[in-house]
């Protein structure tokens, strides 16, 4: 499977609430898009409030939380975005990100996915 892993930084000034409150009503538009877009999985993770950044002897995590969405493959992924009603669904988006993501403190990472278990 294709993938994109995001990497999320909230906004400034933003508080955990409102962040999670803006990605649920995100993630509903991401569920409406999703045949337009062949996308086969998508996934949050949020940490609890109540842990540690970290527990070994790693750096803690920099951001605020990651999603993850899931492709057939790179050819289904573009494909997608090769059409107009892609183009207008990723630009729909992308606007909605900007409003609730720092998008410059964000990372977006592309690969290929190899489940073990």
């Amino acid at each position: 499977m294709f993938k994109i892993i995001m990497l999320v930084k909230k906004k400034a000034g933003m508080s955990d609430a409102e962040f999670r409150t803006r990605w649920h009503a995100h993630s509903e538009k991401v569920l409406a898009l999703q045949e337009t877009l062949h996308i086969r999985g998508y996934a949050k993770t949020l940490p609890p409030a109540d842990q540690p950044a970290t527990m070994r002897d790693t750096l803690p995590f920099a951001w605020d939380a990651l999603g993850e969405l899931w492709y057939d493959s790179r050819e289904a992924f573009s494909q997608a975005r090769a059409t107009a009603a892609g183009q207008a669904a990723l630009a729909t988006l992308r606007a909605d990100e900007a409003t609730f993501v720092d998008l410059a403190q964000s990372v977006l990472w592309f690969g290929e996915e190899e489940r073990v278990i």
